[in-house]
């Protein structure tokens, strides 16, 4: 019979495993089914309210502490759904990435959406199949509008 780790063998061992990024969005949905997009000015592109998931954080609670930083919205953990989960694969010098994604409606947030600060340059109500171009065609974001186009249930996607 095999040996049992202890807590500490095995949170030792654990540290030693080569780590995936991780980041969280929160598609916004209103009641025209258009979806709300950011557009930082670090970026080309356009995304929903998203950012790294930070220690001691879940991918959900990332999402919602996102959307909050990018565009003033509360919104309660209990209207927050899973989307997908996308494992985009790195190329062009990228890292592996799961962009773990989440939904909710307009109605279940509270606040007016502002700009709260320097990093987000604009926000804006998007029809479903603008997405994945405002994204600058990035792979997660093409596998999120078919998400959202198709209300599929696929859960976890691999690009």
């Amino acid at each position: 019979m095999a040996r049992v780790f202890t807590k500490a063998e095995n949170q030792a061992w654990s540290k030693t495993l080569p780590g995936k990024m991780c980041s969280a969005c929160l598609a916004i949905i209103n009641e025209n089914n258009e979806v709300l997009m950011v557009k930082a000015g670090y970026k080309d592109h356009w995304t929903f309210p998203s950012g790294i998931v930070e220690k001691g954080e879940s991918p959900k609670l990332a999402a919602i502490r996102e959307t909050l930083e990018e565009t003033g919205l509360i919104v309660p953990d209990e209207h927050v759904k899973p989307l997908a989960i996308i494992y985009t694969t790195g190329k062009d010098g990228d890292r592996d990435r799961f962009n773990v994604g989440f939904a909710t409606q307009l109605k279940y947030a509270s606040g007016n959406i502002v700009v709260p600060n320097a990093e987000i340059e604009k926000v804006m109500w998007v029809a479903f199949d603008k997405v994945a171009e405002l994204s600058g065609g990035k792979r997660s974001y093409e596998e999120f509008q078919r998400t959202l186009l198709e209300n599929n249930s696929d859960l976890y996607v691999e690009v």
